[in-house]
């Protein structure tokens, strides 16, 4: 076992400590980068119809908008994943507050509640199901799972139990539906990206 000493230099500035440094702010720096194009490219799939998926129920479209935050949990960890999952969050308040307000039965918390929870915890859950078998296509296919059943089911399940009981009824064909093909998409996506770059930057994957 090595000594945990010649892990640290002996003075400041020594090379070593530069190392170490240099490391977690290249670190950073990854991360950051995943957290602007993930969640420059959830706006672009919230106001425009790219984030959209026609399905025959009366909420007309299944979502892309899971995605980006998928994606940014896996490959960047959960904080980044929760940061991208807030800007669907408020992407989707910005769009549909009024549909989130209608289906609670006007009660402000319940709307909030499922606009922003289930979102903010899209990348997070994702990228503990995948961490464990990361070096197995079962971790994209559990990541893409998780993550869209967090947002679809995390969503319309608050609404279902918390908010207006006259709703109800409206919500059944979309909870049954929209989840399936919003997994398809998320698979269709993510177990390419990943074994991509298993071959092309193993150490993004496996770290």
């Amino acid at each position: 076992m090595e000594n945990p000493k010649n892990d640290w230099p002996a003075e400041p500035g020594g090379t070593q400590g530069q190392n170490f440094s240099s490391f977690f702010f290249n670190l950073s720096v990854r991360k950051i980068a995943i957290a602007g194009i993930c969640g420059a490219l959830g706006l672009v799939l919230a106001f425009t119809p790219l984030g959209l998926i026609p399905v025959p129920n009366l909420s007309g479209a299944a979502t892309t908008l899971h995605i980006p935050a998928i994606v940014a949990g896996v490959f960047a960890g959960p904080i980044v994943g929760a940061f991208t999952g807030l800007i669907l969050a408020i992407s989707s308040w910005i769009l549909y507050a009024g549909s989130f307000l209608a289906f609670s039965g006007g009660n402000l918390f319940v709307a909030l509640l499922s606009a922003f929870l289930p979102r903010i915890l899209i990348g997070v859950f994702a990228y503990y199901v995948f961490r464990p078998f990361r070096s197995h296509v079962l971790g994209a296919v559990l990541a893409s799972l998780v993550g869209t059943l967090t947002n679809s089911v995390g969503v319309l399940g608050i609404l279902y139990l918390f908010g207006d009981p006259a709703m109800r009824p409206a919500l059944v064909p979309i909870i049954l539906l929209n989840p399936w093909v919003e997994i398809a998409f998320a698979l269709i996506v993510l177990v390419p990206l990943v074994l991509a770059l298993r071959r092309i930057l193993p150490d993004v994957i496996n770290r």
